[in-house]
């Protein structure tokens, strides 16, 4: 019966780890909280995994592409393409959720605030984007399904007339194409 019950335990502990089933007590309109695997859509999945996860957030895009975002985090400093250690741990938990998913492609989108000159800032924003990809490289994922794209100071989603809106400017996204 103890050896059951451990059994049970483990299998539960599995499941919640890897992001099959939910301990959320929201009820979806279908009355279920666990996301199955083997039916599930790719990008569902996807999410499913990365919602337990602090500091990322989610969006579905028009062309049911995911959007990976990493709000209130460093993730460089001002004027470098060195990946936060906290970035890192995130975009760990991106690749981990992506094991056994297939999907067409991921970019990254590099950032800038808007200091400096725009050629440079835009410089920038793609080295930033490359240390990224290089990043999920060496976490596993496929050389030739992975994109850099460096988007400057064009997109910012906090007010560059802030130090605290600079930092958040200075970030990167992912986008996941399935």
């Amino acid at each position: 019966m103890l050896r059951m019950l451990s059994l049970s335990v483990a299998v539960i502990a599995a499941l919640i780890s890897t992001g099959c089933v939910s301990t959320s007590n929201n009820n979806t309109a279908a009355g279920s909280a666990v996301v199955n695997a083997e039916t599930a859509k790719p990008q569902t999945l996807f999410t499913a995994r990365l919602q337990p996860v602090a500091g990322v957030t989610t969006a579905e895009l028009a062309d049911n592409a995911i959007k990976v975002s990493f709000p209130g985090i460093t993730a460089f400093s001002h004027d470098g393409a060195s990946i936060s250690n906290e970035l890192q741990r995130q975009l760990s938990a991106v690749v981990e959720s992506l094991k056994g998913i297939t999907y067409q492609n991921v970019t990254v989108l590099g950032h800038t605030d808007s200091s400096g000159q725009l050629a440079y800032n835009n410089k920038l924003s793609q080295q930033r984007a490359e240390q990224v990809m290089a990043f999920l490289q060496q976490q596993g994922l496929a050389a030739e399904q992975l994109l850099a794209e460096g988007r400057g100071p064009s997109e910012p989603i906090a007010d560059n007339k802030t130090a605290q809106g600079r930092v958040a400017n200075r970030r990167v996204e992912i986008v996941v194409a399935f």
